[in-house]
């Protein structure tokens, strides 16, 4: 990308017509799509600069240029990045410290741990935003901090719920149990009861169809505040409490029912086996009472068996009643007689066993195909852990025989694998030598003194050496092309003419750089290859291994 074109475009953004600052933003956006861009750190300070800059008055809610911006640098969070964003902060829009600090979160650099808090409590008691809250409960005792300032707006309709997923977020990872006990339970109680009163006008008229079809946000809304409640009855509980769970259990939302009677377990308070063998075979809740149980381990109560098939129809139902077009719009899907058919065992590009369930719905009145899964088999042949692969192509499910579903349902997978396996993610190779850009230097120099001078026979000299130079040119860029580092498909992959040096990115235990080399070591702590700091930039090497080994199990350690 031409840095120039970036600069224009961040000039547009303060254009005061607002079609201009519209397709500035769309261009940026496109951008973000493009995978392979390299951009220089000191532009991506600059944005990060723009985007606390003034810009012209708002339009609509879509004229937001420094979220924009800000969005477009955390695709980017290199050390030298997060400082410029610490620095810039106070200036940012407020959705976009709200973004920002989603990017200064994920870096998990307890260095910058004041600053967030300081920040986030200067944001929640001026503003009203979004929180991050998922990025927020990963860290429970910055939490509290956090919690312990601004625990008045648990009297603030926009910041309640938050406030109250924060408060679950502390009790739940054993930070502090029961966290201001007096103050949380009669506040929680109040706001049960109102929630409760709200509900009751759906109970009586309760129908999935009518949930995802008709009623949809509102009541998600109501739904997910009165489940966050009665997940703080773990930890807030009382006489009332217990009345309140006791006539959860028996409402006809199997959401809401199973939450509750997930805290009556822990609680020691009876729950019917009719009701826990209701609850667990019911699509909307199987899969979320499983998981409750399993979180206080307690999935040995889970009372169907075996139960892979329907927690895979419970993953299925929830998959498509929420699946959205990229755009972001839900579909609007609403599955019926969900059912398994066969399943296929196989295993996934680190060799793990995997099975999956070859599935059928009807939507519409039309039965269409879809798969779930899949589910490892590592430990136990019907455990619920799974790698997310559950899909849909709509296709209607009796143009083609099982087999023939399995058949090209394995045909998919090896095609997504060797596409996958052949993808370049990351691709660098050597920059010219410092020697070289010293003689150009002395070069530039020697014949600018031959054209102040006069030209003499000793031109013939500064011929040679500019020849000299060529040559010496062409060679560091053959050398350049027969050298590269790489990251292709699962392997970090060192190239030096005839060469090949390579090292699957899950068997990386660490990385680490000085100023001359970057080191790979292995999983028993080898040194397994080693490359010149010349051939990368170090930043974008470092996000590019990040970025590809974030999802396993034993991520790596790499040097910031």
């Amino acid at each position: 990308m031409n840095e120039l074109t970036l600069r224009n475009l961040m000039k547009q953004l303060h254009s005061p017509d607002s079609e201009k600052r519209f397709d500035a933003m769309g261009s940026f956006y496109e951008l973000k799509e493009n995978d392979d861009l390299k951009i220089r750190v000191e532009l991506l300070k600059d944005m990060v600069k723009a985007a606390g800059s003034s810009f012209p008055e708002r339009v609509d809610g879509w004229d937001n240029p420094s979220l924009c911006l800000i969005d477009f640098v955390c695709d980017y969070p290199m050390p030298e990045i997060i400082d410029e964003i610490v620095l810039h902060f106070d200036q940012l829009d407020p959705h976009a410290k709200v973004r920002a600090l989603e990017c200064l979160l994920l870096t998990k650099d307890e260095g910058i741990f004041q600053e967030i808090h300081d920040k986030t409590v200067q944001l929640i008691l001026e503003e009203e935003v979004e929180l991050p809250i998922e990025e927020l409960c990963e860290f429970p005792v910055l939490l509290r901090g956090i919690v312990d300032k601004t625990f008045d707006k648990i009297e603030s309709s926009h910041y309640k719920f938050m406030i109250y997923e924060f408060i679950a977020a502390i009790n739940e990872s054993g930070v502090e149990h029961g966290y201001k006990r007096s103050k949380i339970l009669p506040v929680l109680l109040v706001d049960y009861k109102q929630l409760r009163d709200e509900y009751q006008s759906y109970d009586a008229e309760y129908q999935p169809k009518f949930v995802y079809k008709s009623w949809k946000d509102s009541y998600f809304l109501l739904r997910y505040r009165i489940n966050i409640v009665i997940g703080l009855m773990n930890y807030y509980f009382s006489e009332e409490a217990e009345e309140w769970l006791k006539e959860a259990v028996l409402f006809n939302d199997p959401r809401i029912s199973s939450n509750a009677a997930g805290v009556c377990i822990n609680k020691n308070i009876h729950v019917s086996g009719d009701i826990l063998e209701r609850l667990s075979s019911n699509v909307e809740s199987a899969e979320m009472m499983y998981w409750g149980l399993a979180e206080s381990k307690k999935e040995h109560l889970f009372p169907v068996s075996p139960k892979q098939p329907v927690l895979a129809k419970s993953h299925l139902f929830s998959h498509l009643v929420f699946l959205s077009d990229e755009e972001g719009e839900h579909l609007g899907i609403y599955p019926e007689n969900i059912q398994v058919v066969d399943s296929v065992d196989t295993v996934n590009s680190y060799g793990q066993p995997l099975r999956y369930y070859l599935m059928s719905f009807t939507q519409d009145g039309e039965e269409l195909a879809a798969w779930t899964g899949g589910y490892i088999l590592e430990e136990e042949d019907d455990g619920a852990d799974l790698w997310e692969g559950t899909y849909t192509d709509f296709e209607p499910f009796h143009d083609k025989s099982v087999e023939e579903h399995k058949q090209l349902f394995l045909k998919k997978r090896e095609e997504d694998h060797l596409e996958s396996e052949q993808a370049v993610y990351y691709e660098s190779s050597p920059s010219l030598s410092k020697g070289l850009w010293f003689f150009y230097a002395l070069l530039i120099s020697h014949w600018i003194r031959v054209f102040i001078n006069g030209i003499d026979e000793e031109v013939f000299i500064s011929i040679g050496f500019t020849v000299l130079g060529g040559i010496l040119t062409i060679y560091e860029l053959w050398k350049k092309k027969r050298s590269a580092v790489s990251i292709v498909g699962r392997e970090l992959i060192k190239v030096q003419g005839d060469k090949k040096e390579s090292i699957p990115l899950q068997e990386i235990k660490k990385v680490t750089y000085d100023k001359k080399k970057i080191s790979i070591f292995n999983k028993e702590n080898a040194l397994q290859l080693t490359i010149p700091v010349r051939w990368v930039e170090y930043d974008h090497f470092y996000y590019a291994i990040v970025e590809r080994t974030s999802h396993l199990r034993d991520q790596p350690y790499i040097q910031e």
